[in-house]
């Protein structure tokens, strides 16, 4: 009889979740390492692959990066809510303001959009899962929109990057509408009129650049012999604020307004791929068989199959 129970228990659980996978956070904010529906989390905006079981994360309310790994593990790297401030140092007693976005380069170094702080910085392995933060361009607290070196540029709330093939970082500047670009120890701005609140970046497979405008409600490519052109003109969504890409360049975005993740065909026809329970969706990371979701409303990660 347990054991039918039991199996009955499991069945309506699946029937439940649907497509997902794995859950981790949820309901309640907070700030709790631990596993599955025990972590707790305060708005997380921002989504990396770390490495092959897990994502690396961005938790505004919390001024934390924090990791979770496919079975719902939750750890934190850097930061934390009494940790709210600017401090370069070990990780352990490094400082952020409002992270929004993280991107990993190829040797795991990850780069944080510090939008309280107005400045980007690097968060580096140093070895035994321990890392350095230190920061790679602007200064804290000194907002503004300035090129030049690393360490005279200046930038307004910068929101989220995306590190391209020739070690370039991209950032999407939202307080200056523009993306402005790191490489070799100099800022410049790469793509300025058009945009309104560029809010997401992706890379396709011809190294295309990728933007979510949330302000004008639509997407933009760019690349440096184009320009800024707009791949599915007459399509509006509705408050894109999430963008990932697929090996096959199939296009995914998390519409926050309308509380679901939509792929999109070749003339810009969505599909709905989840909308079950989402609260402000702020953020889609593609992989091989998934898709990740930075569930920013009810404080939770989901992974979504689509095998």
């Amino acid at each position: 009889m347990r054991f039918w129970l039991f199996l009955l228990l499991l069945i309506s659980v699946a029937l439940a979740l649907g497509p997902i996978s794995m859950v981790a956070g949820g309901g309640e904010s907070g700030f709790v390492d631990g596993v599955g529906a025990q972590a707790r989390m305060f708005k997380p905006i921002r989504l990396a692959a770390l490495d092959s079981d897990s994502v690396v994360f961005a938790d505004i309310n919390n001024h934390a990066i924090r990791r979770v790994t496919r079975g719902g593990v939750v750890s934190t790297l850097a930061g934390g809510p009494d940790k709210k401030g600017y401090l370069d140092g070990p990780a352990e007693k490094a400082c952020f303001s409002s992270p929004h976005g993280v991107a990993v380069r190829a040797d795991g170094t990850i780069a944080v959009a510090d939008a309280g702080n107005d400045v980007i910085r690097l968060v580096t392995p140093r070895g035994k899962g321990h890392y350095d933060v230190t920061t790679l361009a602007g200064k804290a607290g000194q907002g503004g929109n300035v090129d030049g070196a690393n360490g005279q540029a200046r930038f307004s709330a910068p929101h989220s990057l995306c590190w391209g093939v020739y070690g370039e970082l991209y950032v999407a500047d939202i307080g200056n509408a523009s993306v402005r670009k790191i490489l070799e120890g100099q800022t410049t701005t790469a793509v300025k009129e058009g945009m309104k609140y560029p809010m997401d970046l992706a890379l396709d497979s011809k190294q295309n650049l990728w933007i979510a405008d949330a302000g004008l409600m639509q997407l933009w490519r760019w690349n440096a012999v184009d320009g800024l052109t707009a791949p599915f003109p007459s399509v509006k969504l509705d408050m894109p604020h999430g963008l990932t890409i697929a090996d096959d360049d199939t296009v995914y975005v998390a519409e926050m307004k309308a509380n679901r993740v939509i792929s999109l065909d070749m003339n810009g026809v969505p599909t709905t791929i989840y909308n079950t329970g989402l609260n402000r969706p702020a953020a889609v990371l593609w992989e091989t068989g998934g898709l990740w979701i930075a569930d920013l409303g009810n404080h939770r990660i989901l992974r979504l199959n689509l095998l």
